[in-house]
């Protein structure tokens, strides 16, 4: 590989400017240049690294593997020059803390952490964040959010990140209390769900994935009647008014199992179990606010521990 001092600030911007569009057209347009301008560029910058960053699909240019991981250490340097920047000229706030947030804490870890936070510190803006993990991830790349809060990341997701273990939740199957399997939950298994209509979380999520892992693992390959969405609320609000199975994590239905409106059936494997914690960017420190709410958040851990 050649030397990385060669490369200059329009490499970094036209190339974030194709990974953001992808489309050379549009990213020279965003960056008002010309287009064979701005594929000089790109080729000079593979040329520097020593590996295709950019590969032609049918939708238009796409990372290679080597592209997405610049592509991630591209977007931090320039998201933290930018802040170099803006606190130079005095225009950072820094008494703010933005905390990307997953489902399964969203009504326990998360609002007693917040509720303890704001009342020691009131001062500090705290931003909490909802958006599907890879939109999460580009974020705490780009330094537009201090850490995740939630579940533990799939694998593809762990590249340039460190996770702090708070506790361990399951993920599990529930039906609402006058749904007839919740007259003896415990002797209930899969077998006995493939004629239930089922809610499942998407595909491509943390939890679907664990979900998948458990039912091929005991020879599933899925259910025959299903709803699948993100939306833990239309989980719950379905299973009061309805009758369905639904998988989902432990946290989001704490509350109505433990009022008896919610029945946890007794399906249950090691798959289905996964730690929950803060998930940062590794190598980058966090501010003095952001630490402090995460000392709130593991004080809250502890409650679930």
């Amino acid at each position: 590989m050649q030397p990385t001092n060669r490369i200059r600030m329009r490499h970094i911007r036209c190339f974030l400017a194709v990974a953001r569009t992808g489309s050379a057209t549009a990213a020279a347009k965003s960056l008002n240049t010309s287009q064979p301008a701005l594929s000089r560029s790109l080729a000079e910058l593979e040329e520097i690294i020593g590996q295709a960053l950019l590969e032609r699909t049918g939708h238009g240019l796409a990372l290679t593997q080597s592209g997405q991981s610049l592509n991630r250490y591209f977007d931090m340097a320039m998201s933290q020059i930018e802040t170099a920047a803006q606190i130079a000229r005095g225009t950072h706030k820094l008494s703010r803390v933005s905390v990307g947030l997953l489902p399964n804490v969203a009504r326990t870890l998360a609002v007693q952490a917040a509720a303890s936070f704001k009342a020691a510190e009131p001062g500090i803006d705290l931003e909490l964040h909802w958006a599907g993990v890879p939109d999460l991830i580009g974020k705490l790349h780009r330094n537009e959010i201090d850490f995740l809060l939630g579940r533990l990341l799939s694998l593809e997701h762990l590249e340039g990140v460190s996770f702090e273990h708070l506790y361990t939740e399951s993920l599990i199957f529930v039906v609402h209390r006058e749904h007839p399997f919740a007259i003896e939950p415990e002797m209930i298994d899969l077998q006995d769900l493939q004629n239930e209509l089922m809610i499942v979380p998407l595909p491509n999520t943390i939890v679907r994935r664990e979900m998948d892992k458990f039912l091929t693992g005991r020879g599933f390959s899925g259910f025959a009647n299903q709803i699948e969405t993100v939306s833990f609320e239309f989980m719950r609000s379905f299973l009061l008014s309805n009758r369905a199975v639904a998988c989902l994590p432990f946290g989001a239905v704490r509350q109505e199992i433990g009022d008896g409106r919610f029945v946890k059936l007794g399906i249950q494997g090691e798959e289905l179990v996964s730690s929950v914690g803060l998930t940062y960017a590794t190598g980058r420190a966090l501010s003095d606010e952001a630490q402090i709410f995460a000392s709130h958040v593991r004080t809250a851990a502890q409650h679930y521990s």
